[in-house]
């Protein structure tokens, strides 16, 4: 092997590239190039005293993945006196003072604002944030457990905390809960003793102490349960005003998660709450993967992939109504993406979306393939062989875009488009006379919205504000049962905003 300086520095950078390249990716195939990293979240704030916060480093790469190398990063406080950053991919507060989270990996740089209010008073205590988070962290709210309709066990919750008043009587003041039942309810003694506090129904059940039929929650040198006792310890009062709004919003960083087969990625929960303050709840939140064969997740929310395919996880805090964050695993990402051609601002969209999921649009269609799909999706009927045979030997390059024009504006578009409208809007959902009449009005409405071209909005808008007696009206008619106003509503639902309510009836 030559000794010459330049061969040497050569060898170590192809060196270096393989070894990253198998321990992003697991393979020792194509490297991918790092395009650019930058810091989630963008601005970060400390608030009060103790105050940490979690952060994340993304790298951008030339396979259309973003990758989790905080781990990986030199990362450094602009001005160290006001902050601290640990191995955890943790900052805590030192100081008062605004600075900068700098980081750096492979000759790229990214930055974050950072703004320190250690002295800023923040409530040692408050009743939905301490214990709520507790209760919802380890499910102990869900639906499937104390938080259902019925409680369990003669124990009521509110779902994720969301009425904090009525779960803390719950708990302080004892009692009961039952439904559906004549017979009078069973007075309980409170959950917790402040007398004894270790011997607090609160702490004895989910340690195991005493039967729980949700078995072992935390154990008694946890954290969660150091927190609950020395709450029941000093009072177990309340602290924060009930019935109020007490987190204006909860964000998730990123809202969706694309990995590859052996990728992780740290999932972030920011809570913005009602007194300006944000709060790093990564920890005290509860994560739900719907697929877990596809991707795991830490109670920490450190996504972990397993195969590919694509998931949801619903994250569970306190005090808010669940969140969502979508989960692709790619299995063999590309590294050398060809450039496809775009012809309009929809295309940006679906291919921007392909690049991200490393899948190859198919090539363009064949001119007798193209015209059986439009004629078919346009006008619902195909298109008869001469004109076939005259549009495949046409050499004009706008003959697809004008052919789509001409259908758009022909009758059979109309026709077949009101079809399809007034299946979606029920017009002729029954086959009464009587009915059928009534419905001719609405079916003509949306045949004229179609051959108006009305914005789709603006049907939307009449659709549901309709009054008087002829047009999209006659949706609203009491006709039978199944124009009772929470059938008419729940119809409503699930054609504007694709979702069910007929089960929030009872």
């Amino acid at each position: 092997m030559s000794s010459h300086p330049d061969y040497c520095e050569g060898q170590k950078t192809l060196f270096f590239a393989a070894v990253l390249c198998f321990t992003l990716t697991g393979f020792a195939g194509p490297v991918p190039e790092l395009l650019s990293i930058r810091v989630l979240p963008t601005e970060i704030v400390l608030s009060g005293a103790d105050s940490s916060h979690r952060f994340v480093v993304l790298g951008n790469f030339t396979d259309g993945i973003e990758r989790d190398i905080t781990s990986k990063s030199l990362i450094q406080v602009e001005q160290p006196s006001l902050a601290l950053v640990d191995g955890a991919g943790k900052i805590r507060g030192l100081l008062d003072g605004r600075t900068r989270l700098i980081t750096r990996f492979l000759g790229h740089t990214a930055k974050a604002n950072l703004r320190v209010e250690v002295s800023r008073h923040r409530d040692s205590f408050i009743f939905l944030r301490d214990i709520g988070s507790v209760f919802t962290k380890h499910g102990c709210n869900a639906s499937s457990c104390h938080g259902s309709v019925v409680g369990r066990g003669g124990f009521k919750l509110s779902i994720n905390t969301l009425n904090p008043g009525s779960d803390y009587d719950q708990i302080r003041k004892g009692g009961s809960y039952s439904v559906f039942s004549s017979e009078p309810e069973k007075i309980s003694s409170p959950r917790v003793d402040t007398k004894q506090p270790k011997q607090s129904l609160l702490l004895l059940k989910p340690t195991g102490k005493l039967p729980h039929g949700g078995g072992l929650v935390f154990r008694e040198n946890s954290l969660d349960y150091s927190t609950i006792l020395n709450w029941i310890r000093n009072g177990a009062t309340y602290r924060g005003k009930k019935g109020n709004k007490l987190i204006e919003r909860l964000e998730v960083v990123p809202g969706e998660v694309v990995l590859d087969l052996v990728g992780e990625r740290q999932v972030l929960v920011i809570g913005h709450w009602a007194n300006g303050q944000r709060l790093d709840m990564t920890d005290q939140v509860r994560y739900v993967v719907n697929d877990k064969s596809v991707v795991q997740i830490t109670e920490t929310g450190l996504l972990k992939a397993k195969k590919s395919g694509q998931t949801g996880v619903i994250i569970h805090a306190a005090g808010y109504p669940p969140q969502s964050l979508q989960v692709i695993v790619i299995a063999d990402p590309i590294v050398d993406y060809p450039l496809v051609d775009r012809n309009n601002f929809i295309d940006d969209y679906i291919f921007n979306r392909l690049r991200q999921i490393s899948i190859i649009p198919s090539e363009l269609s064949k001119d007798s393939e193209f015209l059986r799909r439009l004629c078919l999706d346009l006008t619902g009927t195909l298109i008869p062989p001469e004109r076939l045979r005259e549009f495949v030997g046409k050499q004009d390059p706008r003959k697809r875009a004008e052919l789509i024009e001409v259908l758009i504006n022909s009758p059979e578009f109309v026709e077949y488009w009101t079809f399809r409208f007034a299946e979606l809007f029920r017009v002729a959902l029954f086959a009464q006379n009587a009915i059928a009449k009534s419905s001719q009005s609405y079916w003509e409405w949306v045949r004229h919205s179609l051959a108006t071209n009305k914005p789709y909005d603006q049907m939307v808008r009449e659709r549901i504000s309709a009054q008087g007696y002829e047009g999209p009206v006659m949706h609203f008619q009491p006709i039978d049962e199944f124009r009772e106003p929470e059938n008419v509503m729940a119809e409503q639902a699930r054609v504007f905003l694709g979702r069910r309510l007929d089960c929030a009836q009872c």
